[in-house]
C-alpha cells in the first residue's frame, strides 16, 4: 500500500505540474494579429467543420514548436510563430482545422478527465497502454475528420508529415495537458 501511495502521489504531482505547464503556456500566448489570409483560413475551418457557436480565440507563441488546444469552458487555440511566419496556407489549414476538430470533440476536457481516472491506476501496464491508445485515437479521429471535412487526404498528409517534422522528440517535449498534433 505504501508503495502504491507513493506512485499515486508522484502522478498527481506530475499531473498538476503538467497544469501549471499549460498555464504558462497559455499565460506567455500572444494575441493573434490575423492577416486577411490567416483569417480567411480560420473563417473556412470554422464554416466547414460547423464548429457551433462557441467562441474559440486563436492565439501565437515564440516557444511552443506545434499547434495546441487548451481550455475547458473558454477553448485556446495557440500557434506556433515559425508556423504562422512560414505562411503555408495548406499547412496553416491542416494545422487550424485539426485543432479546431479538438475544441468541437471537447478533447481537451476528456483528455483532463482520463488523467484524473489514470491517476489511481498509473502502476498497471495495461492502463499506460490504454492511455496511449486513447491519445493515438483522438488523433486518428481529428486527422480523419480534417481530411473528410476540409482537406484532401493526401494534402493534409503531407501537412502532418512538416508538422510532425518540426516537432521536438518526445523527450525534449516538456508535459503539458494540452492535446494538439504533437500527441
Amino acid at each position: 500500500l505504501g508503495v502504491y501511495g507513493i506512485v499515486v502521489l508522484y502522478r498527481s504531482f506530475k499531473l498538476v505540474q503538467a497544469w501549471q505547464t499549460t498555464r504558462n503556456i497559455r499565460r506567455n500566448a500572444h494575441e493573434l494579429d490575423a492577416d486577411d489570409n490567416i483569417a480567411a483560413i480560420i473563417n473556412k475551418c470554422e464554416s466547414d467543420l460547423a464548429i457551433g457557436s462557441r467562441p474559440i480565440r486563436v492565439m501565437r507563441s515564440e516557444t511552443l514548436p506545434v499547434p495546441v488546444t487548451m481550455g475547458f469552458t473558454h477553448p485556446v487555440i495557440i500557434l506556433p510563430d515559425t508556423l504562422l511566419r512560414e505562411g503555408n496556407t495548406e499547412l496553416l489549414t491542416s494545422a487550424i482545422g485539426h485543432e479546431f476538430i479538438h475544441v468541437a470533440r471537447n478533447d481537451y476536457l476528456l483528455n483532463f478527465i482520463y488523467e484524473l481516472l489514470y491517476l489511481p491506476l498509473s502502476f498497471h501496464p495495461a492502463a499506460a497502454l490504454l492511455r496511449r491508445r486513447i491519445k493515438q485515437t483522438r488523433e486518428l479521429c481529428c486527422d480523419e475528420l480534417v481530411a473528410a471535412r476540409l482537406l484532401n487526404a493526401e494534402v493534409y498528409a503531407r501537412s502532418l508529415l512538416r508538422l510532425a517534422g518540426s516537432a521536438p522528440t518526445l523527450r525534449q517535449l516538456s508535459v503539458t495537458t494540452t492535446v494538439g498534433i504533437a500527441d
